[in-house]
């Protein structure tokens, strides 16, 4: 009796090894991503405002004329998370809020 369990349990493992792996088309397809444009934000559009001081009617024009969907303006100093977001458009200023840098961000 003992024979026969034994072999019983390595028949079974040797037929488990003889079972079909399933087929790589079997498995769900990932969702279809779309390629974000390079200039998602609109930096390239108010890039020429480089150099000018940004006031919050300059602000306002920009959030107009990039139609970003968000805009981050980065001050030195201050803390902002490092998360990418091609929608929205970071804003660098210096001391005395000139603007030195348009991106998105």
């Amino acid at each position: 009796m003992k024979i026969s369990g034994a072999a019983l349990i390595v028949s079974g493992f040797l037929l488990a090894g003889c079972s079909t792996a399933p087929k790589p088309d079997d498995a769900p397809r990932p969702p279809d991503v779309k390629p974000v444009p390079e200039d998602a934000c609109g930096a390239q559009t108010v890039g020429s405002l480089v150099g000018e001081t940004l006031t919050d009617e300059l602000q306002a024009q920009i959030a107009d004329r990039s139609r970003a969907a968000d805009i981050r303006v980065i001050e030195p100093g201050k803390s902002y998370t490092m998360d990418y977001r091609a929608q929205r458009l970071d804003i660098k200023v210096d001391d005395q809020r000139m603007i030195t840098d348009i991106s998105c961000g």
